[in-house]
């Protein structure tokens, strides 16, 4: 039997598709309303906003959904029999402060991924914050239309292989490209009653897809052989617990795999095509990545205090792998403390 926090949580289950019949499903289950064919807004206990759902062109969906909940809900998309991704980013502070009790950090940093591309056919559960405004910006997009961008590269045959959904699977994990943050933090202050908010979001539509093009040529293929949505959970489970433990060392690979239930060699495999890095170094990029924010904070006295603070217990050793992934020194995005 669980506990009272967990029953209190309200489970939805709910299909998701290239059209706006998915949201018959938040109209049965939760009395959500339908407002101008664009709109859905749920019950006023439930949450506060609206998601915003518009086809911008043949094989491309936008999806907005921008609630403040005022209860607990667990979401889960189920699996689809359609041949689309989602492309989920997460507006939400990339690097969150929580309190961490019994470490020496009285403050600890969780840094996010706030890009994800998943499959249709993979089955996803969320539970967002209840009390916080949650922002994401969703793209719907068909796989015939991703072909095309690929066509000029790849052979058809090797296009038509890669994109087999009973072969193949989408799933990849990133950061927001800082051009697309721009663009979608620009959208996420304008009014959904603006006259000019269904223009203003096809234009930021097309300039955010034509940054996940560019982005997905950069990072190379987001196709992954198929893999089961248990192995896909339970690798994304040690991702999360790598993303807490910035502070720290890497925990090593054999626990994160015993984490996982796998072999370390079926769990490096897995992870290494899921984020396009070995655990250790998808590890040291986001240890990277954190220093670099914490650098430009403003909140410390040197360089030193900022490798302490991610883990580093030389200094100079820290500069040379800052120097070696951004190609500058520290001292270049330094900001002191005033």
């Amino acid at each position: 039997m669980g506990s009272a926090e967990e029953r209190r949580v309200l489970k939805i289950s709910h299909q998701m598709s290239m059209d706006s019949e998915w949201r018959a499903d938040f109209v049965d289950q939760l009395g959500a309303r339908i407002i101008n064919s664009r709109q859905m807004r749920l019950p006023d206990d439930m949450a506060e906003g609206c998601s915003y759902f518009m086809e911008v062109m043949p094989g491309l969906m936008v999806l907005i959904v921008d609630f403040t909940f005022h209860t607990s809900i667990e979401f889960t998309k189920l699996a689809s029999k359609g041949e689309f991704c989602i492309v989920y980013f997460d507006l939400s502070d990339n690097i969150s402060l929580h309190q961490v009790n019994g470490t020496r950090h009285q403050v600890g940093y969780q840094s996010k991924l706030g890009l994800g591309i998943v499959d249709a056919a993979l089955r996803s559960t969320y539970i967002p914050a209840v009390g916080e405004r949650m922002y994401s910006f969703r793209l719907l997009v068909s796989k015939s239309l991703l072909k095309t961008y690929f066509q000029e590269n790849m052979s058809a045959l090797m296009v038509d292989r890669t994109f087999d959904g009973r072969k193949n699977t989408m799933f990849f994990y990133s950061h927001i490209k800082s051009s697309t943050w721009l663009a979608l933090n620009q959208l996420k202050d304008t009014s959904y009653d603006s006259p000019s908010f269904e223009l203003m979001l096809k234009g930021v539509t097309f300039k955010v897809f034509g940054h996940l093009i560019e982005q997905m040529n950069e990072t190379g293929p987001v196709i992954v052989r198929q893999i089961t949505e248990v192995d896909a959970a339970q690798v994304m489970k040690t991702q999360a617990y790598l993303m807490e433990q910035l502070q720290e060392n890497f925990p090593g690979v054999d626990l994160l795999a015993e984490m996982a239930g796998m072999s370390v060699s079926k769990y490096s495999d897995i992870f290494k095509k899921l984020f396009k890095f070995s655990p250790k170094q998808f590890f040291l990029r986001e240890k990277m990545l954190l220093a670099q924010v914490l650098l430009g904070s403003g909140d410390f006295g040197n360089i030193s205090e900022v490798a302490y603070e991610v883990g580093f217990g030389k200094p100079g050793y820290f500069s040379k792998l800052y120097k070696n992934m951004f190609n500058e020194f520290p001292s270049t995005a330094f900001r002191s403390r005033e």
